[in-house]
């Protein structure tokens, strides 16, 4: 009796190992196979999360999608950094001191004179005034001949004032014919000078006429106008007579510039080398406004309104772009 339970212990512990080794051996079982350290799909993480979170990921997303369209709507917004300001915001520069006070091209060389050959005749000179319209004056007659007009430019080139012009057309002419009748002689005209007085006073009306026609603005070229628009803004801005360095001066100068040349690009695309310099006026220009800011917010704020210019087209860094440059150039 013994003996055989004493054989069966032996045998079991063999016939666990051979059983263990068989179900090792066999095909597994058909299903769905997970590893042992996952957990099973359930639910979506917003289900999983608490309220207040929720609520917290939810203002985060519209603060964050709010963020981007102010953006957006920011660089839409942008100021042109050649203009000065934003599309449609023209009536900044309408309504600015600097757009009332400059003369452009097309008011200056508008009217074209027709001048033949006989600068002095009356016919010519009535022509002349015809063209002009009251603006020119009918001053009168040289002695001992018919009446006559007078050319009187309405602008003056070389950087003329009223002052200076009013002596070359009036004192110069009688003052020359004076001299030359009289010559050294301080004693009454008798019949004889008076003779040679009316000769010389017919020249000098010839050599008048002459010299308005030179030193009248529209003969000049764009660099003229550009030099009156200077002495206009030297007198307008500046702080002091004679006054071109202030700042003031300088950003009302080098918008005026800014303005000129993106007109010229405008007919011309393809001029290369200005495109640079338009980029070295706006970056100067952005420059003298920070400094003028630096000095006196006050004095910064008033020449911007003056100018025309918005403050964001020359704070921060100014950038102009290719793309920019060719929207405002080609207009596409």
């Amino acid at each position: 009796m013994l003996s055989r339970v004493a054989a069966h212990s032996a045998k079991a512990p063999l016939s666990a190992a051979i059983a263990s080794t068989s179900r090792a051996t066999a095909p597994a079982a058909p299903g769905p196979s997970h590893p042992s350290n996952s957990r099973p799909f359930s639910s979506s993480a917003p289900q999983q999360e608490s309220r207040a979170r929720r609520k917290t990921r939810l203002v985060r997303k519209a603060n964050l999608e709010k963020k981007v369209q102010l953006v957006r709507q920011h660089d839409q917004a942008r100021p042109d950094p050649v203009l000065g300001y934003a599309r449609g915001n023209d009536d900044l520069w309408n309504k600015s001191l600097l757009n009332r006070i400059l003369l452009r091209r097309e008011d200056v060389w508008g009217d074209v004179v027709q001048v033949d050959g006989s600068a002095g005749t009356s016919a010519a000179a009535a022509q002349v005034v015809n063209e002009q319209g009251e603006d020119g004056s009918s001053s009168g007659s040289s002695p001992g001949t018919a009446t006559t007009q007078r050319y009187t430019p309405k602008l003056f080139n070389f950087g003329l004032d009223a002052q200076t012009a009013e002596q070359l057309s009036t004192v110069l002419p009688a003052t020359s014919a004076l001299r030359a009748t009289l010559g050294d002689q301080s004693t009454g005209v008798d019949a004889v000078l008076l003779e040679r007085f009316e000769r010389a006073s017919d020249a000098e009306e010839r050599k008048r006429d002459a010299l308005m026609r030179i030193v009248d603005l529209r003969n000049a070229d764009s660099k003229g106008i550009e030099v009156e628009n200077t002495r206009r803004i030297a007198a307008t801005f500046g702080r002091t007579p004679g006054d071109t360095a202030s700042p003031e001066v300088q950003a009302a100068i080098l918008t005026m510039r800014i303005r000129s040349l993106s007109s010229h690009l405008i007919s011309s695309p393809r001029d290369v080398q200005n495109r640079q310099a338009l980029r070295l006026l706006i970056s100067r220009r952005a420059k003298v406004l920070k400094y003028l800011r630096a000095v006196s917010v006050a004095r910064y704020e008033e020449c911007l309104e003056r100018i025309g210019v918005e403050p964001r087209a020359v704070e921060g860094e100014v950038v102009v772009s290719k793309q920019e440059l060719r929207t405002l150039i080609r207009g596409a």
